[in-house]
């Protein structure tokens, strides 16, 4: 482990030098007549972006009506994210991304974007005209090239700061210090069994003078089955999923996202089951057909299948996978993940706050006297 460690060290600070040269020489632009929000992290993995950011958007259309919104996405993996593109429906992940197809498919009125060159492709897609329009930067904190008004910034509460050391030696992109350019940080995933580790964190960014709001969240999941002629989502009441420990049915989990083992616990509480097998694959896995009807071998009606929001938009698309499971007369249920915050409405007094602001300084109202 010390040779490991002496070896690597040197690497971790040239990715910082790099990391710091890289953000000093892009320049800043501000999108014109918006209203832009970060959602971001400072670690490699999942912090649960994808649900904080249809958080945001679901209480800005209730409490903003007016607004338009948008979410602006690199499109990790996207086979249009270098020419960038803007998204008509969820229906085609391998060219947009699964999460922008994700947040389209449940929010159809909401435009998505996706590009490498997120500015250019804002410029060039961008088709709402009115200055009452809120741009959501899906994991955006590394990306300086667009000014944002509001910095949120996501810490696994499992591990907020992985080792303590960056890339390649860590999980962080940039130094736990770098933090203090944020808005305000949320701790995510918090359980009755990891609580003390919220104030632990805490505890940790008190000690290197980080001075921000700061507050916890957790999910709240719910199971869906699909109809798998129509693709509709319906709700599984919860006193359904309290099987017997005697049922003869089970559940087999698949799904490709970044921290799997998180995904397999929700599902064990959302079903209220542990007879689950499952099957991790890579985040932003692709799906491939084979992959999928392998799945299905020597399974029949008493296994049912469990996957994420995140990975049906990708699942679905698969013709001869869909139909095998109809041929077996098999169920699929999608696990929902929305996010439940602790002092929820002092985090959203702030972003209340942050429109009228916006408002005052662009001409939307009159200011005071």
């Amino acid at each position: 482990m010390k040779v490991f460690f002496t070896l690597f060290l040197p690497l971790t600070w040239l990715y910082q030098f790099l990391f710091w040269l890289s953000q000093r020489r892009k320049k800043t632009t501000v999108l014109p007549n918006t209203l832009v929000i970060s959602v971001g992290n400072i670690t490699v993995g999942g912090t649960g972006k994808t649900p904080f950011v249809q958080y945001l958007v679901q209480y800005f259309q209730k409490t903003n009506k007016d607004y338009a919104i948008s979410i602006l996405s690199r499109g990790y993996k996207a086979k249009l994210s270098k020419e960038g593109a803007i998204l008509t429906d969820g229906h085609s992940p391998n060219l947009f991304g699964d999460e922008p197809s994700e947040h389209k498919e449940r929010f159809p009125s909401v435009q998505v974007m996706i590009g490498q060159n997120r500015i250019g492709s804002f410029l060039k897609h961008n088709q709402i005209q009115s200055k009452q329009h809120i741009v959501i930067l899906d994991d955006g904190f590394q990306h300086n090239q667009i000014h944002r008004d509001f910095d949120i910034v996501l810490l696994d509460n499992n591990a907020p700061f992985g080792n303590g050391f960056t890339i390649p030696l860590g999980y962080l992109r940039e130094p736990i210090s770098h933090l203090k350019r944020a808005n305000v940080i949320v701790f995510t995933k918090i359980t009755k069994t990891n609580q003390k580790e919220f104030e632990k964190g805490k505890g940790t960014l008190d000690q290197l003078g980080i001075q921000l709001p700061t507050f916890g969240s957790s999910f709240q999941a719910d199971a869906y089955q699909i109809n798998l002629d129509t693709f509709g989502q319906s709700l599984v009441p919860k006193n359904s999923l309290k099987r017997e420990a005697s049922t003869s049915d089970s559940y087999f989990l698949f799904t490709g996202v970044g921290n799997p083992n998180h995904v397999l616990e929700t599902t064990i509480s959302t079903l209220n089951t542990n007879q689950i097998q499952s099957r991790f694959f890579p985040d932003h896995y692709e799906f491939e057909e084979t992959v999928l009807l392998a799945l299905l071998d020597g399974k029949d009606e008493k296994t049912i299948f469990v996957t994420t929001e995140k990975d049906w938009v990708k699942v679905r698309t698969q013709n001869k996978f869909i139909e095998e499971m109809k041929r077996k007369k098999m169920q699929l249920l999608v696990i929902r993940v929305d996010v439940v915050l602790e002092e929820q409405s002092v985090f959203e007094s702030m972003l209340a706050h942050l429109v009228s602001t916006y408002e005052v300084k662009n001409g939307l109202v009159s200011k005071p006297s």
